[in-house]
């Protein structure tokens, strides 16, 4: 599987919301999106806003730090929301 990275500064909340939006808009069935970054680099708020684009509507999307995953049953998606933090690689 072919991995693309891109860096990107976002200098706000608003313009990390947009570009959220603009990549739920790609999102299908069989996508994956992974955020990786410091604590506090604003994955969990890209999440958010990629969830709320797909929800059409600003609903409830807690971190999933403590259960690993949240999953969301969306009009055009079912959503995993998951954070990976605590696993630890394979030794």
């Amino acid at each position: 599987m072919e991995r693309a990275e891109r860096c990107l500064f976002l200098p706000d909340l608003a313009a990390t919301r947009t570009l959220a939006a603009r990549v739920a808009g790609h999102l299908e069935p069989g996508s994956v999106v992974l955020l990786e970054g410091d604590l506090g680099a604003g994955k969990s708020e890209v999440a958010r806003a990629v969830i709320h684009a797909l929800a059409g509507e600003p609903i409830t999307v807690p971190s999933p730090t403590f259960t690993l995953l949240q999953s969301y049953a969306l009009p055009s998606l079912e959503v995993g929301h998951a954070d990976l933090y605590r696993i630890a690689e394979p030794s």
